[in-house]
């Protein structure tokens, strides 16, 4: 990128520049007692100059009109003459390479603000953690202010095991939502909606984890041992197929926090096995409000799924493009969100423990088991944890089936296994 270039030669002029007026080690108080510079922006300037890289100081650099300013006044203090031109055509460069930009300076600087950009010329960026971390607290924050509403934590566990028809897997999805509040009354606000079930349409036939038909009531898939008091005064609105359990704007109260938990099944969601025709599973879930840690599980059971690991693709594709169930995750990058995140495998069941503050749902995962009459040791457990996750950005699991003939075109030679 020729502008973090162009930042670094105007950090290394100013260096020159203050150092010909005897400033050698450039503080906010000698750039604003000697130089005259306004406090912030001498704050600013002194950073930049002392940055390590060209990206941090692009960041910190003042605007066009107060470098000059800077060139300026260190002329009028008796700079060198040569410095000072050197410095007015360094800052020129970096301006109009700054103008070159499809977009302001404001948006340059958010373009880079995810990366560590400042190394070698030609070298491609590398992306950072915490600069990506506080790019997605920065978006918590803006949808509490928004929505009015937070929680603590959020999961999704998903649990894939042999449904009833030969071949195919039921698929049972456990939600949870803790300590949810109202920061102000505001808007109804939907926490859980489902579409019912439509008579020509078997993939509708929705159980709760008890067994229970959920038909057009979704509040029959909740979790009573998880929800605390304040699910009571939820509202339930259908319209059309879609059915909601509805916040109503003054629940819950300001002072009192909030848990959900619900679980449903799918049943006979999913292929067992590859084929010619399908050579991969997917299961999505998309958070819609603002949480502090999420929590993604998928357990495959072991004498089916065997050996078989989940891949995380985050996508702000709100519809999925169409794909051929062989092909997998989409990999051209389309829409693509980097979360920092992938799953982690976790051994059989619940036999290993994570880290205390992702373990919030393991109490919620063995009650849905105990509903589910099912044994978490014949599970492989696979987690991921995102702190401050991005609203709204479709988070898939693909599962590439084991075992199946081969793939369309794809020719299998005498002997072949």
């Amino acid at each position: 990128m020729h502008v973090l270039a162009d930042a670094e030669r105007v950090q290394r002029a100013a260096r020159s520049l203050l150092g010909s007026i005897g400033i050698e080690q450039p503080r906010m108080i000698d750039l604003r007692d000697r130089v005259g510079l306004d406090k912030s922006v001498a704050s600013r300037t002194a950073r930049a100059i002392r940055s390590k890289d060209a990206g941090s100081a692009l960041r910190e650099l003042p605007g066009t009109e107060m470098l000059r300013r800077l060139v300026a006044r260190c002329a009028e203090l008796g700079a060198d003459s040569t410095t000072v031109t050197d410095a007015s055509a360094a800052v020129d460069r970096l301006d109009a390479s700054i103008a070159a930009f499809p977009g302001d300076r404001t948006a340059l600087v958010a373009a880079i603000a995810g990366t560590d950009a400042g190394g070698a010329p030609g070298a491609l960026p590398v992306v950072s953690e915490a600069k990506l971390r506080a790019a997605r607290r920065g978006a918590y924050n803006a949808l509490l202010i928004a929505q009015g509403i937070s929680c603590e934590t959020t999961a999704c566990i998903t649990i894939l095991a042999p449904g009833s028809k030969p071949g195919l897997a039921d698929q049972a999805m456990v939600i949870s939502t803790t300590g949810l509040r109202r920061l102000r009354a505001g808007h109804p606000y939907a926490l859980l909606s489902l579409q019912g079930r439509h008579d020509t349409n078997e993939g509708f036939d929705r159980t709760t984890l008890a067994g229970t038909p959920v038909l057009d009531d979704p509040s029959v898939a909740m979790i009573p041992d998880f929800c605390s008091p304040a699910t009571s005064q939820l509202r339930l609105e259908r319209r059309g197929r879609f059915h909601s359990l509805v916040l109503d704007p003054n629940t819950p109260p300001l002072d009192e926090p909030m848990d959900l938990a619900y679980g449903v099944i799918n049943p006979n969601f999913t292929s067992c096995q590859a084929s010619s025709e399908r050579q991969w599973s997917m299961t999505s879930y998309t958070v819609s409000r603002p949480c502090r840690i999420h929590v993604r599980e998928v357990l495959l059971h072991r004498a089916t799924y065997g050996g078989c690991v989940p891949e995380a693709v985050f996508s702000i594709e709100t519809v999925p493009m169409a794909r051929i169930d062989q092909d997998g995750p989409d990999r051209s990058g389309r829409g693509g969100v980097d979360h920092g995140a992938g799953f982690v495998a976790m051994g059989p069941g619940y036999e290993h423990g994570g880290r205390q503050q992702d373990d919030f749902a393991v109490p919620l995962a063995l009650r849905a088991f105990k509903m589910l009459g099912k044994d978490p040791a014949d599970f492989d457990r696979f987690r991921m944890v995102v702190e401050y996750p991005l609203p709204f950005v479709r988070g898939e699991a693909w599962v590439r089936l084991p075992g199946g003939g081969p793939r369309k075109g794809e020719l299998r030679l005498p002997g072949s296994h």
